[in-house]
Formats: structure tokens, C-alpha cells, sequence
């Protein structure tokens, strides 16, 4: 056919080109992707409000009739989400993308252009969907474009613009989930607070919680699922430790695939008790049937045993059969008390469960008279009771029985009754056995003779005879220390004088305590001036160590007499110094007291050695801060002001508590020491010490 003219043939050809562009668009339908002419193809199963076509192409069509002033498209006009497209027997994720726009500033509006990026793979594909020239649309777009087959765990960039271009954009970054991916994290756990520290590495968003192992993850009751990343940690407490505890993690989007880790699974056996402890719940019972149910979170089932306490363990009844029945353990025909209980054993590990104390029925009470034993039992059902007498085998830990075996029972039709069983009063060592005689298995309750509980009067007697002895054996030992005191002497110290060689005054003023120690105070007193003739003959040192010694056996005092002098010397002994005036002296029983005593004062310091040591020194000749450090740990006494203290610390007489006695006799012994001669003449001689040093300061 020909053309009758170039404006008559102009529309055919563009007709021509739209069937052809037409059905290369509908074989591109027919395959998921393939390259058609440079341009590619992909999944297209587009639903409009209006009739559409589609076109797929590389760049966008420019427009030059952009609006001056246009509006921004909101965010919902653009929608990314995930779908699944199914290829044969299997199916991949792709992008379902939709549009809705209100065109209504818009009258030019044709349609839409969309550009998508897989940031990951740096790949671009575009295409445009326009409306037809004569379709009618409404005032709202609606497009939804499936779909865009992209790999998953990838970020794909959406990018909307109009048809023509009016300069509105819409831009939005998707992140396709990869279903088969799972998260990586680490735990520390922290014993002590209960609970493990969860971190995660750089990445997505993880949500992590503590689960049960079991067939299925089972949810922790008192902790929930947590949200972590990587610049912040999360702690996850749990409260039973159990050997089936995990760590489950998993992305925050739909159907994300769970990672557990279960740090106890390997080596549970440290974490059962704790397992069988949480799992066993409270035993019930119902007509002589006990019931006790093992709830665990963990897929680990117990042997379970029925057992009897006795003598502080559970011996287990081989011949009783425990039933199973949902996790409900049962025993029929048994007693409810609380001494028999189920034994859970699981991994070599045993938890004993036992009825609450106050969950018995019947109680019974003993009264002894002169021949007979009377049982008082109340019940609460009706039952049967049995009694006898037995003596206790403590080879087998039984108690065997000899007497016959005497039986009481309930009526049936009454709910609570009181009996009266009567028995041979027991002899010498013997019991009463009682027990549940109308189930097979009871406990085996022993009441002795010389159980005090049932007989008061025989806990009465114990207790009168043993304050009875208590008192005799007080008034005792009270008369024996009374005697002591009046029959030993007032005084039986030894004492020997350490001092050092001030003067010809202070000598005398040594030599006038030393008298007053021996005739006033009745001392044993040791001095070197007294015993010029042994010190000559054996040396100062080897006689000052023959008569420490015999303090020491003697339980005796050395006495250390101290002046301002001593300080001097002291210090000039310490320094080595020992060339100096006041050591010239070879009978100087200072500088070998001062030897002697080394040990005792500087390396052991105990208070067992320095008991034995006591320093004195008398008003003007010293003060207290003369005395050296290593000197004040032991007993000081300024004389003649703590004179009283003094005589108190001599005495050698075991006191009374309170030790009034001792103060009486002290005081005595004071008021005849202020009125002697010889209390007088010692502090003459100590003024004249006191002048002597006052002359030789000026």
C-alpha cells in the first residue's frame, strides 16, 4: 500500500514502531533475565490504576518543561519490600517496588521512571512505566512493579522520578536480607552476676536471648530478647543455671535464620544438681498415692526411686515401683510423711524430694506409768496403727522387735479419731516402735525410754542433777583458792636489781630500795653490791646469767631500775659507744644486763618473756619520757606515787573474783608502809639523789 502523502504515512509508521516496540516487550516477559539489543530485560509483572506500558532503557528522557516551582514527593510515594518469585521448584527473593503518587499539581504527569543500584555489585538498571495516551486515570498513581531479582545480603539503591521530569525525586536504600545467613556474636559469662555479656561485630542489627535446648529454643521467663550492635553491648541474665541454657541469635528481619550456642551442653554434669532441683516440683498426694511431677527445660530424664530417710540418708526401697505418666511420678499405698521421699538420680548426681514437715496426718503421743505405756494417737483419716516393743541394733541400724505387735484402727466412717494403744512399759534400753500399718509403705517412728521429749520428768532430774554438780564443784574449787590464799605466804617473789651506776648517792639510794623490797615487802632480792664476793670471783656476766636464770625458774622479776643516766647509757650501749666514762667500770651490771636482756627486749618482744621484766623509777630522777620505746611494753611504776600498784603487782595470791581481797590486804599493807621508818629513810635518800643531780646540772 502506498502513501498518498509524507503528513498521510507519518502515523502509520509510528504505529508500526509501537507494534514492534510492543512485542519485544512481550517476549522479554517470557524469561527472567536476558540482554535484548545492549538494554536488559528483567522480571515484569506490573499492576496499575491505569492502562500502562512498560519500557526499559538506560537513561532517563530529558524534559525541558520542568515547573519553576515544584513540590517534594513524600516518602510513602515510594515503597521497597521483599517477595519471593518462584523459578521451577524453587524460589528467589527479588523486590517488589510501589508507587503512589497524587498528581494532582501534576496534569502533565505520563508516568514514572525508576532507577535502581546494587550498591554491593555496582550494577544499574532503570526503567519507565507510562500511561497510554487515551487511558483515563484518577487524581492517585498507584504501581506496583514485581519483581527485581537482586543477591541477597545486598543494599539496593530505589531512585523515583517523574514522566516528564519536574525535577521530584525520591531516593531510598533497601536492604535485601539473605534468608540462609546467620549472625556472629561473642559471650563472656559472668558467674556471679548471672548473666553473659553478649558483643557482636560490625554489621547489622543482631537480636540475641537465652533459651532452653529442647526440641524447640524454649523461652526464658524471666529474660526476653535484646537488640545489640556493634558499638554497644547487651547483658542477658538468667536465673537456674542449666546445662541446657543457650545463646540464640538471629537478624532482626523476617525468618532470619537462628545461631545458638550452648556453653554447658558438652560438659553438663556440674550444672544437674541445679537441673533436678528447678525440674522437681512439690510432692501431692491423694488417697494414699504420692505424686510428684519433673517439669525440665532441658531433654534429660532422671531415674527416679522411692527412698526412706534414715540415721541422715535416704535408703532406697528396691522393691517399690515408681510409675511415669506425663512427667507425673507416683507411689500407691503410702504413707504421706515427710520421711519418705522420691530420689531423682541423672548423671551420677541425686536431689531427694520430700513432702513439707506439716504435711502428716496423725501424731502420736507416749504416757508411762508404773507397768504399761499408753500411745495417744490422733489421726486426721481413717487408718490402722501398729506398736511394739523393739531394742535398737546398732550393727544393722534397725530396731528389733520383742514384744508381739498390738494393732489399733479408725472406724471408716469417721473422718477424725483419737485411740488409746496400750504396751508393756520398755526396760533398760529398749523403745516403742509405731507405725501406719494399712499402706505398704510408713515410716517406722521410735520413741526411747531416754527420749526426753516424751518424758519430761526424767529432763527435770538430768537437768537438778547437773546443777547440783555444777554448784558442788563451784563451792569447791571457791574453798580450795580461800585455803590457798591463808595458808601461802603474803609474799613469794624474786627479784633481781638491774640499775645503772649514776653515784655513790644513787648506789646508796639501790641499796635502801633493795632493803625495803626484802624487810618491808618480805622479797627475795638479788644485787650485785649484796654479792660483791661471787661477781669477783665468776665475773659480772656469767653471774648476772646464773641469777637470771633462777628468776626465771623461780617465776621471779627483773627489775630495772631506771634514771636519766640509764637513758645515757642505753643510748651510748646502742650506738657501740661503750669506751666512754660511764662504762669504764668492769662490775657494771648494767652493760651486762644490757647483753642479756638484748634478745628478749628487741627480737622476741612477746608478751610471755616481758612479763617477767618490771622497770621502775623514782620522782625527779627520771621522767617518763626517758624511758626508751623498746621499754614501754613492759609494767612502769613511778615511785614513791604508784607504790601501791607496785605492792599489788608483787603479790603472788590467786584473788576471788571480784579480787576485793586483795585490795583489803594492799590497803592494809599501805597504811602500815606510810607510818614505817623505812618507807621515810627511802625518801630521804631519794632527795638526796634528787639534790646531788640538781648540783651537777649547775
Amino acid at each position: 500500500m502506498g502513501c498518498l502523502g509524507f503528513r498521510s504515512c507519518l502515523p502509520l509508521v509510528f504505529l508500526t514502531l509501537r507494534v514492534i516496540l510492543l512485542v519485544n516487550i512481550s517476549r522479554g516477559q517470557d524469561s527472567c533475565n536476558q540482554e535484548e539489543s545492549g538494554v536488559e530485560i528483567f522480571e515484569k509483572n506490573v499492576s496499575a490504576n491505569f492502562v500502562s506500558d512498560l519500557f526499559v532503557q538506560i537513561s532517563f528522557p530529558q524534559n525541558s518543561s520542568a515547573p519553576a516551582s515544584y513540590w517534594a514527593l513524600p516518602p510513602e510515594s515510594l515503597t521497597v519490600s521483599t517477595v519471593s518469585l518462584r523459578e521451577g521448584p524453587s524460589c528467589k527473593p527479588c523486590i517488589r517496588i510501589h508507587i503512589s503518587v497524587n498528581a494532582t499539581a501534576l496534569p502533565k504527569l505520563r508516568g514514572f521512571a525508576v532507577q535502581g543500584l546494587d550498591l554491593s555489585e555496582n550494577t544499574f538498571r532503570s526503567f519507565t512505566i507510562e500511561k497510554k495516551r487515551h487511558s483515563k486515570i484518577r487524581d492517585l498513581w498507584e504501581v506496583t512493579y514485581d519483581c527485581w531479582t537482586v543477591t541477597p545480603g545486598q543494599n539496593i539503591s530505589v531512585t523515583l522520578l517523574t514522566i516528564p521530569n519536574y525535577g521530584l525525586t525520591l531516593n531510598t536504600v533497601y536492604y535485601l536480607p539473605n534468608p540462609d545467613a546467620t549472625p556472629d556474636f561473642w559471650y563472656k559469662h559472668i558467674a556471679e552476676n548471672k548473666s553473659f555479656e553478649i558483643s557482636v561485630p560490625k554489621g547489622q542489627n543482631v537480636n540475641v536471648r537465652l533459651c532452653y535446648k529442647a526440641i524447640l529454643c524454649k523461652d526464658l521467663e524471666t529474660s526476653g530478647k535484646k537488640l545489640v550492635n556493634s558499638t554497644q553491648n547487651v547483658s542477658l541474665s538468667y536465673e537456674n543455671l542449666l546445662p541446657c541454657l543457650c545463646i540464640e541469635a538471629f537478624y532482626t528481619h523476617r525468618d532470619s535464620r537462628r545461631k545458638k550456642e550452648c556453653p554447658f551442653e558438652e560438659q553438663p554434669d556440674p550444672y544437674i544438681e541445679e537441673l533436678l532441683k528447678v525440674s522437681v516440683k512439690e510432692i501431692r498426694h491423694h488417697s494414699n498415692t504420692m505424686v510428684v511431677k519433673y517439669a525440665s527445660s532441658c531433654l534429660l530424664e532422671p531415674t527416679v526411686t522411692f527412698c526412706r530417710k534414715q540415721n541422715g540418708s535416704c535408703i532406697t526401697e528396691n522393691e517399690a515401683v515408681v510409675n511415669n505418666s506425663a512427667g507425673d511420678y507416683y507411689l500407691h499405698s503410702v504413707d504421706r510423711d515427710h520421711h519418705l521421699c522420691f530420689k531423682f538420680s541423672l548423671r551420677n548426681r541425686t536431689h531427694i524430694k520430700c513432702p513439707r514437715r506439716r504435711d502428716r496426718l496423725w501424731d502420736v503421743d507416749l504416757r508411762l506409768h508404773l507397768f504399761t505405756a499408753l500411745l495417744a494417737i490422733s489421726s486426721d483419716i481413717p487408718a490402722s496403727f501398729s506398736a511394739a516393743v523393739c531394742r535398737q541394733n546398732l550393727q544393722t541400724g534397725d530396731c528389733d522387735r520383742q514384744s508381739v505387735i498390738y494393732n489399733v484402727s479408725t472406724h471408716p466412717e469417721v473422718g477424725s479419731k483419737n485411740l488409746q494403744l496400750s504396751l508393756p512399759r520398755p526396760g533398760a534400753g529398749e523403745c516403742i516402735k509405731v507405725w501406719r500399718s494399712d499402706v505398704h509403705y510408713s515410716h517406722h517412728y521410735l520413741i526411747c525410754s531416754f527420749d526426753f521429749s516424751h518424758k519430761r520428768l526424767g529432763l527435770v532430774a538430768l537437768v537438778t542433777s547437773l546443777v547440783v554438780f555444777t554448784l558442788i564443784f563451784t563451792i569447791f574449787i571457791i574453798c580450795r583458792r580461800i585455803w590457798k590464799i591463808f595458808t601461802a605466804p603474803l609474799w613469794r617473789r624474786t627479784i633481781l636489781l638491774v640499775y645503772s651506776p649514776d653515784s655513790a648517792e644513787y648506789k646508796t639510794l639501790i641499796c635502801a630500795f633493795a632493803d625495803f623490797l626484802h624487810s618491808i615487802l618480805g622479797c627475795e632480792v638479788i644485787l650485785d653490791l649484796w654479792d660483791m664476793n661471787a661477781v669477783s670471783q665468776i665475773g659480772m656476766l656469767p653471774w648476772f646469767y646464773q641469777k637470771r636464770e633462777l628468776v626465771t625458774q623461780r617465776k621471779g622479776k627483773v627489775m630495772i631500775v631506771w634514771s636519766r643516766r640509764s637513758r645515757t647509757m642505753y643510748e651510748q650501749w646502742k650506738n657501740r659507744q661503750i669506751n666512754t666514762i660511764g662504762w669504764k667500770d668492769s662490775t657494771n651490771i648494767f652493760g651486762a644486763a644490757l647483753s642479756c636482756l638484748e634478745k628478749d627486749f628487741e627480737v622476741q618482744q612477746d608478751h610471755e618473756t616481758l612479763e617477767h621484766y618490771t622497770m621502775v623509777y623514782f620522782e625527779g630522777l627520771c621522767e617518763k619520757k626517758d624511758v626508751p620505746k623498746c621499754f614501754r611494753k613492759i609494767s612502769r611504776y613511778r615511785l614513791l606515787k604508784d607504790l601501791y600498784r607496785l605492792v599489788s603487782h608483787l603479790q603472788d595470791t590467786t584473788c576471788l573474783s571480784p579480787p576485793c581481797l586483795i585490795k583489803a590486804v594492799a590497803k592494809y599493807l599501805m597504811n602500815n608502809l606510810i607510818s614505817s621508818e623505812k618507807k621515810r629513810g627511802l625518801q630521804d635518800h631519794i632527795d638526796l639523789c634528787r639534790r646531788t643531780l640538781g648540783e651537777d646540772a649547775r
